[in-house]
């Protein structure tokens, strides 16, 4: 497969929609699981010691790790995305 025809503006494009659909589908795994081992604690906490509410402490917390997952992989990942080609790019540029 020749890539000669393709131009930066395209590969650096395509290089963002692949990064997108990866952290998409990252994003609506922990979000998936955060959601399982939220209802199955919850549901150990009633049975088991249910004068106490701990896992909402635990649930709170996974809480926190999917919407910093979210906002650092997911929101920001454009900003991202755009300092790592410009890096590359003046990195590219001093090897001539």
């Amino acid at each position: 497969m020749s890539t000669a025809g393709i131009t930066l503006e395209r590969y650096e494009q395509a290089e963002r929609d692949l990064a997108r659909d990866e952290a998409r589908t990252g994003l609506t795994v922990h979000g998936i699981v955060t959601i399982l081992v939220s209802v199955g604690l919850v549901i150990v906490n009633v049975v088991v010691a249910a004068e106490f509410p701990w896992s909402a402490f635990a649930v709170g917390g996974m809480v926190i790790g999917f919407a910093a997952h979210w906002w650092f992989g997911f929101q920001k990942l454009d900003d991202q995305l755009t300092a790592q080609q410009h890096k590359v790019e003046e990195h590219a540029a001093g090897l001539r």
